[in-house]
C-alpha cells in the first residue's frame, strides 16, 4: 500500500501537483470514504466497482456493497468513476447535466488497483485522438496520476509492439535505414505523441477549470434568483397584509356609520325613555303604599295565627282522645289495622277451606273468602314449597300492607303458619268475571273500561316510583278487581317476593303485561290470541269488527290509538315499548277528557271511599302525607299529632320508627279526580 501511495505521489509531483497521504481509521471502509469525501469537498474520485476476478464483458452495475454504498451515500458534489479489471464500468455524475458515455474503454496495466485512476481511448496509442477522449471528471491529482501511469503503460506496450512487429509506416520506409535508426524514429514519434497526450491534459484541466468557474457562477445566478423569489414573495405578502388592512377599515367604518345611525335613532327614543321612566317611579310609589298595607295585613294575620294556633292546639288533644277511641275498637273494620290469626283462625274463617268458599285459584295459589274478626275478608294460601323462613314471610307481607293507593287492594294481615295473605274482599269480584261476562254479570260499557285502564296504569305508576321499584310480575284481568262502587284495584301485588325461586321481572314486563291487558279490555278475546286478531284488524282495516259490541258504540278512531298504543307496550324489544306515564297515562287521560261519563254512570264515584278519608279528622284530605307506620293522614292531623309529643302510631300505637312524613301524591291525584268527577 506504501508503495502504492509513493509511486501515485511521484508521478503527481512529476506532473507539477503536490500530494499528501491521509490516514483513516474505523471499522467501517465505505462510511470512512463517505465522510471523507463531505470533510475534505473531494469533487473527484476513482474506485472500483468490483473485485477484478467478477470482471465479465456484460458487467454494467457495481457489485461490491462498498461502491454501491458509496454511489447511493457520497455527497453529490462529486463526480466518481467506478473501474473493474481495468474497465470503466458506470459513472456517477456531479449534477443533474449528465455526460455523454464512452462507448469504448481501454485496458490499464494490472499493476493498476481497481481503486485508483481510470482513463479511455480509441485506437492505438500515440495518436491525438486518444487524449480527446479522456475521462474528465476525475479530481485534478488523480487525473494527473491516471495519465502519467497510462502514459507509462502505453510506452511500454509501444516498446513490445515495435519488437515484435514494426508499424506500418516505418515498413513501408527506405530499405536503406538500418534498424537503429528505425528504433531512433519511433523512439521520436512516442516522444511526439507524449507531448501531445500532456497538451490535451493541460488543456483539459484549463477547460474543466473553466467549467468549474462557470458551474459557481450559475450556483451564484441561482442564489440571486431565490433571493429575487423571496422578495417577490414578500412583497406579495406585504401586499396581502395591505389589501386585508385596507378590508378593515372600510369595515370600521361602516360599523361607525352604523353606531352613528343607533345613536341618532337612541336620541330620537330619549323623550319616551323619560317617560317612562317617571311612569316607573309613580308605580314604584304606588307599589311601596301596597307594601306598607301587605305588612299591616301581615301584622293582622300573625294575630289570627297565632288564635289559630291556640284552637289547633286544643284540637290536638281532643284528636289524641279521638285516636284512644279508634285504637280501642275492634269491632269496625279498619284498614289501619294489621292483622296476624293463627292457623286455628284461618280454618275458622274458611270453615276448613271449603271449596264453596273458594273465589279463585292460579299458579300462584287459592283464594277463599271468609270472616276474620267479623270482617269479611279474602284470603290467597300461597304455595309452601320454597326457604323462606316464617320471619321473612312476615317481613315481605308487613311491608306490602304499607302501600296504599286507591287502585290497590290493601294487605291487611298474615299468617305465616299457612303462608296465605290476608286482603280486604271486593264484592264485585275481577274484571275477567265481568269482560267474559260469567256469573250473569252484566257487560262493562266502554267508558269504564277505559276509566278502569287508567286507574289500573296509575297504580302501576305508583309501585314502579318507589324506591326500589315494586314489581308486580304478574298483571291480567283476573288480578285486577272491582269494589262495590265499581271502582278498579290491582291486588296480587308484589306476590313474586313471597315465592321462593319466581322469576326475575322489570318494569317492562309490567308494560307488555298492560299492553295485553288493555287490548282485552277493547275486544274481550282472549289473551293468547288478542295481539295477533288487533295486528290482523289494524292491518286489513277491519278494526271495528273486533271490538267488543256489548261495550256499546265505541268511538273507533280514538279507540284505535288506544290498540296501537297496546301493541307497543307488547313490543318484543323493551326498549320499544312507551313509557306509562308519558305515553300511556296521557293519552287515557286525554280519551277520558274528550269523553266524560254521564250523570248516570258517574253516580258511583260521588259516594266517598274511605281511604280518601283521613284516619284522625274523618275527613276528606287535602293533602295527604304517609307517615313511618305506612298510613296516610291529613297534613295537618299527622303534624299535630307528631308536635305534641307522640311518638306512636296514631293507628297502631306502635313506636314509629321516624317522624319524617311524605307526600301522597298519588293519593292526592286521586282524591282532585274524584272531586272533579264529582
Amino acid at each position: 500500500m506504501h508503495n502504492t501511495l509513493n509511486q501515485y505521489s511521484l508521478t503527481l509531483s512529476q506532473s507539477g501537483v503536490h500530494a499528501g497521504k491521509v490516514w483513516i481509521d474505523g471499522d467501517n471502509v465505505e462510511k470512512g470514504i463517505v465522510e471523507t469525501i463531505a470533510q475534505y469537498g473531494i469533487r473527484w474520485l476513482v474506485m472500483g466497482a468490483a473485485a477484478d476476478d467478477l470482471y465479465t464483458k456484460d458487467m454494467s452495475e457495481l457489485k461490491s456493497s462498498k461502491a454501491i454504498y458509496v454511489c447511493q451515500h457520497a455527497p453529490i458534489s462529486c463526480h466518481m468513476w467506478f473501474a473493474c479489471n481495468g474497465h470503466l464500468i458506470h459513472i456517477r455524475e456531479r449534477w443533474s447535466n449528465p455526460r455523454p458515455r464512452f462507448r469504448s474503454i481501454s485496458a490499464l496495466s494490472p499493476s493498476i488497483a481497481p481503486e485508483e485512476a481510470m482513463l479511455t481511448h480509441h485506437g492505438e496509442v500515440g495518436a491525438d485522438m486518444e487524449t480527446r477522449n479522456l475521462t474528465r471528471s476525475l479530481t485534478l491529482p488523480a487525473i494527473e496520476t491516471s495519465l502519467t501511469l497510462c502514459h507509462t503503460l502505453d510506452a511500454d506496450e509501444s516498446r513490445e509492439k515495435s519488437a515484435e512487429s514494426p508499424p506500418t509506416m516505418f515498413r513501408e520506409g527506405p530499405k536503406g535505414l538500418s534498424s537503429s535508426d528505425l528504433h531512433d524514429k519511433l523512439e521520436y514519434a512516442k516522444t511526439d505523441a507524449e507531448n501531445a497526450k500532456q497538451k490535451a491534459f493541460e488543456q483539459s484541466i484549463k477547460r474543466w477549470k473553466a467549467e468549474d468557474d462557470a458551474k459557481d457562477a450559475l450556483d451564484k445566478a441561482e442564489a440571486s434568483e431565490n433571493s429575487l423569489m423571496v422578495e417577490i414573495t414578500k412583497r406579495k405578502e406585504k401586499e396581502a397584509l395591505l389589501a386585508t388592512q385596507t378590508q378593515e377599515i372600510e369595515t370600521m367604518k361602516n360599523q361607525r356609520d352604523q353606531f352613528m345611525k343607533e345613536l341618532e335613532i337612541t336620541k330620537d327614543q330619549k323623550p319616551e325613555l323619560i317617560d317612562r321612566i317617571s311612569k316607573a317611579r309613580a308605580a314604584e310609589k304606588e307599589l311601596e303604599e301596597k307594601i306598607i298595607q301587605a305588612v299591616n295585613l301581615l301584622i293582622t294575620f300573625r294575630g289570627q295565627r297565632d288564635d289559630l294556633q291556640e284552637k289547633c292546639d286544643n284540637s290536638k288533644i281532643q284528636i289524641k282522645k279521638l285516636a284512644k277511641h279508634v285504637n280501642e275498637d275492634n269491632t269496625e273494620f279498619s284498614h289501619a289495622q294489621f292483622y296476624k290469626p293463627s292457623f286455628s283462625e284461618i280454618m275458622e274463617a274458611t270453615q276448613d277451606f271449603n271449596q264453596t268458599l273458594k273465589i279463585g285459584e292460579g299458579r300462584c295459589g287459592s283464594v277463599y273468602k271468609g270472616i276474620l274478626r267479623h270482617v269479611r275478608i279474602a284470603i290467597k294460601m300461597l304455595p309452601s314449597i320454597g326457604s323462606q323462613g316464617d320471619a321473612e314471610f312476615e317481613d315481605e307481607a308487613e311491608v306490602l300492607s304499607r302501600i296504599r293507593h286507591p287502585n290497590i287492594v290493601t294487605l291487611i294481615g298474615v299468617c305465616p303458619e299457612t303462608r296465605s295473605l290476608i286482603y280486604e274482599y271486593l264484592e264485585n269480584g275481577s274484571l275477567e268475571n265481568r269482560i267474559t261476562s260469567r256469573g250473569r254479570t252484566p257487560p262493562l260499557q266502554w267508558l269504564s273500561r277505559i276509566q278502569i285502564a287508567s286507574d289500573i296504569c296509575s297504580a302501576l305508576i305508583f309501585i314502579h316510583s318507589s324506591k326500589p321499584p315494586i314489581i308486580h310480575g304478574n298483571l291480567n284481568l283476573n288480578n285486577i278487581l272491582l269494589d262495590s262502587n265499581h271502582v278498579s284495584k290491582l291486588s296480587d301485588l308484589g306476590i313474586n317476593c313471597l315465592i321462593p325461586d319466581s322469576e326475575k321481572l322489570s318494569v317492562t314486563s309490567d308494560v307488555c303485561a298492560f299492553g295485553v291487558v288493555l287490548l282485552r279490555i277493547l275486544t274481550g278475546r282472549s289473551a293468547s290470541s288478542v295481539v295477533n286478531d288487533v295486528k290482523c284488524a289494524l292491518k286489513n282495516g277491519n278494526f271495528g269488527t273486533i271490538l267488543d259490541k256489548t261495550a256499546g258504540d265505541w268511538p273507533i278512531e280514538h279507540v284505535k290509538d288506544l290498540a296501537y298504543l297496546g301493541l307497543r307496550c307488547c313490543e318484543k324489544d323493551p326498549v320499544n315499548r312507551p313509557d306509562l306515564v308519558d305515553d300511556v297515562l296521557t293519552k287515557l287521560e286525554i280519551m277520558k277528557n274528550l269523553f266524560p261519563m254521564s250523570p248516570v254512570e258517574s253516580e258511583n264515584q260521588r259516594r266517598i271511599p274511605s281511604y280518601f278519608v283521613c284516619p284522625i279528622f274523618q275527613e276528606v284530605m287535602k293533602d295527604p302525607y304517609i307517615a313511618a307506620d305506612g298510613f296516610t293522614y291529613e297534613e295537618d292531623a299527622i303534624k299535630g299529632w307528631l308536635n305534641s309529643g307522640h311518638k306512636t302510631s296514631p293507628m297502631t300505637n306502635l313506636k314509629l320508627d321516624h317522624c319524617d312524613l311524605l307526600p301522597n301524591h298519588a293519593l292526592s291525584y286521586a282524591i282532585q279526580e274524584w272531586q272533579q268527577h264529582s
